[in-house]
């Protein structure tokens, strides 16, 4: 079937007909699976008039299904992923272990052992199964049987920050990579050498040792949490596993000078663009890029006597930790920035700035800022590690450094009480404001910010 995407555009599909004006997906079954499915043809509503939307449907759902004529025909090629991928659907489609039995496990018993009635007997599941059909047989056989495609959720259903998108997208990501190399095997099955595999695969993608550690603590906390929520009696696979040349791969990150930094504010400082005002308010307050770029217009508290922005959590960013929500005063350069970036908002978009007010835009907002500064070979992370050096030099206690930057001590006193006043940040702040020309210091001066 021809299918118009549009009005210079379409397309030739072997998977799509029309009912009417709802797209249907046809798929013919192998002339050798025939039996196994029992029909010739396997027909689902994609339920849209939208070409588009059925288009993709349809290039997923026979993906899936050949997947899964694979996998019924024992091909050697699936990878983990797809033999769960196919157990899991199989295992919908026939829905109890007898029928399973009845339609597929038998028959390729009896093809196995055709001429012997001893192989019949005593032959393993594997010797005529495929890995997937032999997964579909144990979730049909224990259905109630807690998977690793279940663990995922139930760590999402109690962890608090379960319900952030970021969050969740990140832990099903982590936990995905760890499936692709199990299969879809019960929690109970989980073991050290699976874990070990685990740092394997994600060193042989490219990632550096810090980031392989990372995925490892956030794997090992679901693990944890599962076998707490469970009653399980075992040990963590995940727990005190070692990775190869950790640390020896840590790129130091460049610190720009004072000098650059000063050629920083003089090339930005007349520029209104979102990454510009990005820029220098990063310089003056030493938040991540991606608190700055999720700020909603409402965070800006420019008519407090001691204007400062308001780092929380929105819906379409979260906070890194819990001592990330926090308050910063905004000094010369940054209270200019953000001045600006008010009186350039316009729309109902409640996001300071609204092409980054998304899932995933502070992914966009860093790495639009790092373009603008790979002309000084830094990133925006390289101007958060230059406001620690130049609070440090200053002789800010590191408490209240802290504070700033939303870094937490480890102290229990970071998760009571309202944290460092305003006027304190302040104080810290006007220490470090680098220095601005003529006409910029006149600009600042008609702000009045306030000595503490």
């Amino acid at each position: 079937m021809i299918v118009n995407l549009g009005f210079a555009m379409s397309i030739k599909t072997k998977y799509i007909q029309k009912r009417g004006r709802i797209f249907q997906f046809v798929l013919r079954v192998p002339s050798d699976l025939v039996d196994t499915y029992g029909k010739r043809f396997i027909r689902k509503s994609l339920k849209t008039e939208d070409p588009t939307k059925a288009v993709r449907s349809a290039e997923h759902l026979a993906k899936r299904y050949n997947m899964e004529f694979s996998a019924l025909r024992g091909s050697s090629d699936l990878s983990p992923s797809d033999v769960f991928v196919s157990a899991n659907h199989l295992a919908k489609q026939y829905g109890s272990f007898d029928y399973f039995v009845e339609k597929v496990a038998e028959p390729k018993r009896q093809a196995f052992a055709a001429d012997c009635e001893e192989t019949y007997e005593t032959a393993s599941i594997e010797d005529f199964l495929s890995p997937a059909e032999v997964t579909t047989l144990r979730l049909l056989q224990n259905p109630s049987e807690l998977r690793l495609s279940g663990v995922i959720e139930l760590y999402l259903e109690h962890n608090p920050k379960g319900s952030e998108e970021g969050f969740a997208r990140r832990c099903r990501h982590y936990w995905t990579t760890l499936m692709e190399l199990t299969g879809d095997i019960p929690f109970s099955e989980l073991s050290r050498p699976h874990a070990r595999a685990y740092v394997d695969r994600c060193l042989a993608e490219g990632s550096s040792t810090a980031t392989v550690r990372r995925r490892i603590n956030q794997v090992r906390a679901v693990v944890n949490l599962t076998i707490h929520e469970t009653g399980q009696q075992r040990a963590n696979p995940f727990s005190a596993l070692t990775i190869p040349g950790e640390g020896k791969d840590e790129k130091k990150r460049r610190v720009p000078t004072n000098t650059e930094l000063t050629e920083i504010v003089q090339k930005l400082e007349p520029d209104v663009r979102s990454t510009s005002l990005l820029i220098l308010m990063q310089l003056e307050t030493g938040a991540r890029i991606g608190e700055l770029a999720g700020l909603a217009v409402d965070d800006i508290a420019l008519k407090h006597q001691i204007p400062h922005i308001i780092i929380r959590p929105h819906p379409w960013r979260d906070l890194k930790t819990s001592v990330s929500r926090r308050t910063i005063p905004l000094t010369s350069l940054a209270l200019i920035a953000a001045e600006n970036a008010v009186k350039q908002h316009g729309g109902e978009n409640p996001g300071l700035f609204p092409q980054y007010a998304k899932t995933r835009g502070q992914d966009s907002a860093s790495a639009a800022v790092n373009k603008r500064l790979k002309g000084w070979n830094i990133t925006s992370h390289c101007l958060r590690h230059s406001m620690k050096d130049r609070l440090r030099n200053a002789g800010v206690p590191k408490d209240i450094r802290d504070a700033i930057q939303g870094h937490g001590s480890g102290d229990m006193d970071d998760e009571y009480g309202l944290g460092f006043s305003l006027d304190r940040k302040l104080e810290a702040l006007q220490k470090v404001t680098i220095k601005l020309s003529g006409s910029q210091e006149n600009q600042a001066d008609q702000r009045q910010i306030p000595q503490p």
